[in-house]
């Protein structure tokens, strides 16, 4: 009898996992494409999509709106620069990406003047990166404007991290 009730438990306490992982998993899943951002939170949606949009008629090679920028070249600098990735930079890809930043920043546009320094800021940089400087510490810069945005523009929460770069608050 004892025999029997540990496979009954086993088998109850294997089927209540099954459907927890499930439930996360499809949450997680129809959560990521309705308002989340690429970076696993916030909100891409909504009042940010008022405060900057891209310009009519220019070129935003495919985001659907700014939250949606942020939230990628967060995550393009997460991967290339985080978990260590600052010791090992390879430039030209830097380089291509601070292109990337520069073509697209020309199409957006914003009445607030609090995310137009930061945009500023960040093109500032961008432009130094894209002329050849090799310097680790505006990378830095570049990547925490990016994720500070991403914190406050698309309410991405998924974090500890806060470097309080940016002008704009949301």
């Amino acid at each position: 009898m004892k025999r029997k009730n540990k496979w009954t438990t086993s088998i109850i306490i294997f089927g209540m996992m099954a459907i927890l992982f499930g439930a996360y998993y499809g949450y997680t899943a129809l959560n990521f494409g309705q308002g989340k951002s690429a970076t696993g939170g916030g909100s891409e949606a909504g009042a940010s999509e008022q405060v900057a949009q891209f310009k009519d008629g220019e070129s935003n090679k495919g985001y659907k709106n700014v939250g949606v920028f942020i939230a990628d070249f967060h995550e393009k600098y997460n991967k290339s620069l985080g978990w260590g990735g600052i010791d090992s930079v390879k430039w030209t890809d830097q380089k291509k990406i601070a292109g990337d930043i520069l073509a697209l920043m020309a199409s957006v546009q914003t009445d607030n003047k609090a995310l137009q320094t930061d945009f500023e800021s960040i093109s500032t940089y961008a432009k130094q990166v894209e002329s050849g400087a090799k310097d680790k510490q505006i990378l830095l810069k570049l990547h925490r404007y990016f994720h500070d945005l991403d914190v406050e523009f698309n309410r991405y929460k998924d974090t500890k991290d806060y470097y309080d770069v940016t002008e704009y608050k949301s």
